[in-house]
């Protein structure tokens, strides 16, 4: 066998065909989809859910717990003042100052502390994996008489009128100091309160945010925000009486054992208070991030920092996401699945030899990300969508072989279509290859 064909015979082993659909878009960016029509979760991401797939693994927090080579993702936040007797001002200065307050709450979830409270056999995450991104979104409302508000609503409603388009951030809102407690808006679907229940549909379009009165931004503001983003984020304090706790029912698949141990009775719930007085061995104050205390740094346990990033997934608050994140590490499916709900991820998808995937749901890819099908494998697109966030994705890559190699590798990968299934927003300058 000469050269050439050596060359050619390798390159057919690793031979991908691109498959590319599209559903009326042309070349001109303009017409990708927007951001605000991907804000509903259109699937059913609820407790009443009970397909397998969803309840013991895409449901799981454990699933989404990072690891080393897992991507940072990026929230796009913007800071709103409005302006009046006793609030912070129009100037350079106070500019530096909210710059500064975002960088400490940034080095909040970048820098995690170990555990005070530490459970035996727990790993120490030390970086969430989530950063918030100011960038140059501070934005001040003078003149108005909504300096005294400390309602999140009547505020959004202004700054809509305003321009629509700082709503695509996951915005803080900031009145005259003393008026009301801080206060924020957290994600839909809930999957627990402290009475079982699950918020309804009425949420599904609510934006996010934090409330927070401040005449001057400091360090006591960034802990507070820190807390705050945290349940925009889908956290629940560690602490008992309160609004809105994390369960200590063991039995329950939201049950943080990281954080409370096997025994519920003993260690559910922890001390809490922006006060209060840590005791090495004993849970009567912590410096977990939920415990509302007062602390240089905080902890976040490896299934807190899970719920998070599983918020980021499946979660309303997704949206305020980057939409240029990628993670570079692939997610493999190598059992027959099937997903009934709605999804975002930030990798490539590559559904293993052999292994089916049924998509009844919506999958929103990362620009940068790809659906691979390897040989032998299929994609079933039954009356679900694979769209994106924004930008256009890289589309399905089906895996082929040469009829020469099919004995070898067997057939090539599948992708079928079927109940009005669809994908939308893949780059049109895709080409087969060969």
């Amino acid at each position: 066998m000469n050269t050439n064909r050596i060359l050619k015979l390798s390159i057919s082993l690793f031979l991908f065909v691109v498959l590319i659909l599209f559903s009326g878009f042309s070349g001109d960016e303009k017409n990708v989809v927007s951001q605000k029509r991907l804000d509903p979760i259109d699937s059913d991401n609820t407790n009443s859910n009970t397909n397998p797939d969803y309840i013991n693994k895409y449901k799981k927090i454990e699933t989404y717990i990072p690891d080393a080579n897992t991507s940072i993702k990026h929230i796009k936040i913007a800071v709103n003042i409005f302006t009046g007797p006793g609030t912070i001002q129009n100037t350079a200065t106070s500019v530096d100052a909210i710059h500064q307050m975002i960088e400490w709450l940034n080095g909040f979830y970048t820098n995690v502390d170990s555990a005070t409270y530490p459970i035996a056999g727990v790993a120490w995450l030390r970086d969430t994996k989530i950063r918030f991104d100011l960038d140059e979104r501070i934005f001040f409302y003078e003149g108005t008489s909504l300096y005294n508000n400390t309602s999140q609503h009547t505020l959004e409603r202004h700054i809509a009128t305003v321009d629509s388009n700082r709503l695509d951030n996951l915005n803080i809102y900031i009145t005259a100091g003393g008026k009301a407690s801080p206060y924020s808006i957290p994600p839909y679907p809930r999957f627990i309160l402290k009475d079982g229940g699950d918020l309804t549909s009425s949420s599904l379009y609510a934006n996010q945010g934090v409330y927070i009165s401040s005449i001057n931004p400091s360090y006591v503001n960034a802990q507070t925000l820190a807390h705050e983003l945290g349940h925009c984020l889908d956290l629940f304090h560690t602490y008992n009486p309160s609004c809105c706790h994390e369960t200590c029912n063991a039995s329950d698949p939201e049950y943080l054992y990281d954080l409370f141990g096997t025994n519920p009775q003993a260690y559910c719930w922890e001390g809490g208070g922006f006060g209060c007085k840590i005791t090495p061995g004993t849970n009567t104050c912590t410096n977990n991030i939920m415990g509302g205390n007062n602390m240089l740094n905080y902890y976040f346990s490896p299934m807190q920092i899970g719920k998070m990033h599983r918020a980021l997934s499946i979660k309303s608050v997704r949206k305020y996401v980057k939409e240029n994140t990628y993670d570079a590490e692939q997610f493999e499916i190598d059992q027959n699945e099937t997903w009934n709900f709605d999804i975002r991820y930030y990798s490539d998808i590559v559904i293993k030899k052999g292994t089916v995937l049924t998509l009844k749901g919506k999958i929103l890819m990362a620009d940068q990300a790809a659906i691979v099908i390897k040989r032998g494998a299929t994609l079933i697109v039954d009356g679900g969508v694979i769209t994106s966030t924004g930008q256009r994705w890289q589309g399905i890559k089906i895996e082929g072989a040469k009829k020469r190699m099919k004995r070898l590798f067997g057939k090539k990968g599948e992708v079928i279509f079927k109940n009005g299934g669809t994908i939308e927003n893949v780059r049109k300058e895709r080409r087969e290859m060969r």
